[in-house]
């Protein structure tokens, strides 16, 4: 497994949402993720990666009650490692909502990944991209999904599940739930120099 990247950025948007700070034994921590924990007068629990409850847990965003998302329910309830199921409240912004919670579950540690069923995957992978420490993807097809994993290190995957089978969503979660936990080491640089200047590569 890849060692978590800790930024400045993640610890403050967890501090903002009142979460405890569990963070692992063995991640890497940016100079300015070391400057804010010496600034802020924080109580951190430093945990082992591989002793985490948390590890290896998966939570869903998903309406079991679909006809179409059944199969994909009994699926996952198969493969084991299903913490959790969220389903969207009614409405235009249920499933931006219930993304949001699915994000707000893996910073906090309480889950490993996440994976949302979506019928457009674009709103959900826009919504998850917004949370410090998130790194979301579409899973179009497995090797997509693969690349996704080396080279990101993702944590949540949103699946248009109309355009994907039952075989195919399981080869994709397999893929997530033994991908590393962190992007490469060129990628999870680039991210925290975005993550701290904003969103502005250039700062």
């Amino acid at each position: 497994m890849g060692r978590p990247v800790i930024t400045a950025v993640m610890l403050e948007e967890l501090r903002r949402q009142g979460a405890d700070l569990r963070l692992a034994k063995d991640a890497i921590i940016t100079p300015a993720a070391r400057d804010w924990l010496k600034e802020h007068a924080v109580p951190v629990t430093w945990e082992e990666s591989a002793g985490s409850d948390s590890a290896g847990s998966l939570a869903a965003v998903m309406n079991p009650a679909l006809p179409e998302l059944r199969a994909m329910r009994t699926m996952l309830d198969r493969v084991g490692g299903l913490k959790e199921v969220l389903e969207p409240p009614p409405g235009p912004i249920g499933l931006a909502s219930a993304t949001g919670r699915l994000c707000t579950m893996i910073s906090r540690r309480e889950v490993a990944r996440g994976v949302v069923f979506a019928q457009d995957g674009a709103l959900p992978v826009c919504i998850a991209n917004k949370y410090a420490g998130i790194r979301a993807a579409l899973g179009v097809n497995v090797p997509m999904v693969e690349e996704a994993c080396r080279q990101l290190g993702i944590n949540v995957l949103v699946i248009e599940y109309p355009r994907q089978t039952t075989y195919q969503v399981k080869q994709m979660i397999d893929r997530l739930k033994t991908a590393p936990a962190a992007a490469s080491a060129e990628t999870a640089a680039v991210i925290a120099a975005l993550e701290q200047g904003g969103g502005h590569a250039d700062r």
